[in-house]
């Protein structure tokens, strides 16, 4: 080896030392930055006329297991959706109360039943029967404002639908913008791990409300296709669309008032019924509670009203077959055939109720009775109490089966709700738990080692000694052939 090639070969040791001191020195100062890929400096051998000729820098390289990334994203992606349903049913336990919660439902069946019982005692008492008219306007109220929290939750989550598609939208632009970026700089010979690194924090994103999978293709680039096999990429942003609702009624579902998900034709809707429907994710859970949680609690709580408004129909001889009872549907007699929305539409009927013009001594005497009538007579309040306790079975939309009380109905239900919050919860601990695991693993993989970066820079240091020596020993011979 002539003392020129020593030189050159020195020299790239130097230039290759350097470069991966700078890569080095930047992995400890990012070692807590979030989404950082630990980076790695690829080198070989020059090789010239078949004989060796120093090292050449071959570029940088991020730290990466794209199979346990893809594992971590769908994880992340169940785990999301779980927490949207997790936390709506629990939502809708804590509105529907424990039986032993003074404002439960199942309560204001209690304060009812329990005025009742006194007012058939003494039948003559104004201010009992003023207490059993608050427990049937507390009752009522309830059922309103329970249906009034589900088309609450379902409007809210419709237009967080439409925020998060928007958020989509808007992501996959970047990543399509980054694509072009990250393909430019590697043909221009630049470092574009940072812009790697942003490009697959971006991903996981989308991936957590729409699950995604990534599509190799040249020059760096890459597609995104949700894994039921639409693609969001295809060299360029496909945009989801989705129209938000003005605002959502119980009778509003999917497939008629309530829009879904579209990609250029594909119908991506959760639950719509289609090969392409995204199965996980935010926007997933989302419409599962806009389409099937909250329509399916809403029932529950119709079916409890309808019940309610049914026992009290036909039992006050001093009305006409089929006119309306203590409870109404709206002030009108039930129409079995429009029970959606009920709990909504429950009121007192307006003939016992003094703020409606009513009178209450007609809880005694009779919904229809004309004048008041014996003070002491309690048959019609007895009536009304055995109605409420009797055993009969529930509409079939409580999902109850058997024959029961309304109180009882009530307990069901309730009980019914906790038992599903309870499964939705556990199986978001489940879905957690798993997430946690691979990005623990994910970040094992990818993160920076301080300890060993260091003992890295050790070795880089040496590397520099060494090729320092090799230029001052040729510098040396240099001066030493010049002296001769």
């Amino acid at each position: 080896m002539s003392i020129t090639s020593a030189l050159s070969n020195a020299n790239s040791g130097l230039s290759a030392a350097s470069k991966r001191a700078s890569v080095v020195s930047n992995n400890i100062a990012n070692a807590l930055t979030p989404g950082y890929a630990r980076r790695e400096l690829s080198v070989s051998e020059n090789v010239t006329g078949g004989r060796g000729s120093g090292v050449g820098v071959d570029g940088i390289s991020r730290a990466f297991n794209q199979a346990l990334t893809n594992d971590r994203r769908v994880a992340e992606s169940m785990m999301t959706r779980d927490q949207t349903i997790a936390t709506t049913q629990a939502g809708f336990n804590s509105a529907l109360g424990e039986p032993g919660d003074a404002f439960s439902l199942f309560n204001q069946y209690q304060q009812l039943e329990t005025s009742l019982r006194s007012l058939a005692q003494t039948p003559e008492s104004q201010p009992l029967q003023a207490q059993v008219l608050d427990a049937a306007n507390a009752l009522v109220s309830r059922f309103n404002q329970l249906s009034d929290q589900t088309q609450i939750t379902r409007q809210n989550a419709d237009a967080q639908i439409g925020q998060q598609v928007d958020f989509v939208n808007s992501t996959l632009k970047q990543i399509e913008k980054l694509n072009g970026e990250i393909s430019s700089g590697k043909g221009g010979g630049r470092d574009v791990t940072a812009l790697e690194d942003q490009r697959k924090t971006l991903i996981d994103q989308v991936s957590a409300l729409v699950p995604v999978r990534e599509v190799p293709r040249g020059n760096d680039r890459i597609d995104l296709i949700t894994n039921e096999g639409v693609f969001l990429i295809a060299g360029k942003a496909r945009e989801i669309q989705f129209t938000p609702a003005n605002g959502v009624t119980p009778d509003m579902m999917l497939g008629g008032a309530l829009s879904g998900l579209t990609v250029e034709g594909s119908d991506i809707t959760p639950g719509g019924g289609g090969g392409f429907a995204i199965q996980q994710g935010g926007i997933a859970g989302l419409f599962e509670v806009r389409d099937q949680l909250a329509p399916a609690f809403q029932s529950q709580i119709d079916g409890l009203a309808r019940d309610v408004i049914e026992r009290f129909e036909n039992i006050d001889p001093t009305l006409a077959p089929g006119a309306p009872g203590l409870f109404t549907d709206a002030g009108a007699a039930l129409d079995p055939t429009n029970e959606t929305g009920i709990a909504g539409r429950i009121a007192l009927n307006a003939d016992v109720d003094p703020n409606q013009g009513g009178a209450a001594w007609r809880l005694r005497d009779g919904l229809g009775a004309a004048t008041e009538g014996p003070a002491g007579n309690a048959s019609i309040i007895v009536t009304l109490l055995d109605a409420l306790t009797n055993l009969k079975a529930p509409p079939a939309s409580t999902g109850l089966n058997g024959q029961l009380s309304a109180a009882e109905a009530v307990a069901n239900v309730t009980s019914s709700v906790g038992a599903t919050r309870i499964s939705a919860e556990t199986r978001l601990a489940s879905s957690s738990a798993r997430t946690q695991a691979l990005m623990d693993a994910e970040t094992e993989n990818m993160a920076v080692d301080t300890d060993a970066e260091l003992q890295k820079l050790l070795q880089i240091e040496q590397a520099f000694a060494a090729n320092a020596r090799v230029i001052q020993t040729a510098d040396d011979m240099i001066r030493r052939l010049l002296e001769i």
